[in-house]
């Protein structure tokens, strides 16, 4: 029985621990699932369209304005917030 005698040294002691941690660890984390994943975290679009807003020493305008869709560029679809809860 090898698997006693190496339980009673310190690299035995050490690999088990880390084993356990491990499986442990993987009970506890968060698993995604298909578009669950990303969450991006924003202002609704319709609350913030047309606002002055001041950052730093400048004022800005938000503006809404439609793109082309590019195969290059990553397209987020934004949701309602009532579809998030």
């Amino acid at each position: 029985m090898n698997f006693k005698r190496m339980l009673h040294t310190e690299f035995g002691r050490f690999l088990l621990s880390v084993i356990l941690g491990l499986g442990v660890a993987t009970m506890f984390r968060e698993v995604c699932e298909g578009k669950k994943c990303l969450i991006f975290n924003g202002p609704v679009i319709s609350e913030i369209d047309g606002k002055i807003y001041k950052f730093g020493e400048y004022c800005h305008k938000y503006s809404l304005t439609p793109v082309s869709c590019s195969k290059t560029k990553k397209i987020i679809k934004i949701s309602n917030p009532e579809d998030i809860k």
